[in-house]
């Protein structure tokens, strides 16, 4: 990858995605207020909330399997209390609607380091 005529990055996608990719993504479908949201992991800091959407970036690799766990468990703990129509008594309660876990594209990993 070329910017301003001086070669900034080269090899291939997953090459340059290694070299300078971090992280992964986890986005929650929540109503709740960005921080009630936040996964129990040192790393996990808050990347963007609109419309329901919250995403978290999950830095250390070693956080992934436990904020994947715990927004599973809310997920399930929304899905039981919905089907028993409870309504929101619980101030532990977080309410999930869906979550998905991906890894930021290599657009998103040279913007971040301003490589282009």
């Amino acid at each position: 990858m070329m910017q301003k005529g001086h070669i900034v990055a080269a090899g291939t996608p997953l090459h340059i995605k290694a070299k300078y990719g971090k992280g992964y993504r986890l986005t929650l479908t929540s109503s709740e207020e960005p921080q009630a949201t936040k996964p129990p992991v040192i790393s996990a800091t808050l990347e963007s909330s609109a419309a329901g959407q919250i995403v978290w970036r999950i830095e250390d690799s070693k956080d992934l399997v436990s904020a994947v766990r715990w927004a599973d468990e809310k997920e399930r703990e929304t899905q039981l209390r919905e089907g028993r129509q409870e309504g929101r008594s619980d101030d532990e309660f977080v309410r999930v609607e869906a979550w998905e876990i991906s890894m930021p594209t290599l657009e998103d990993d040279l913007l971040e380091r301003n490589l282009f």
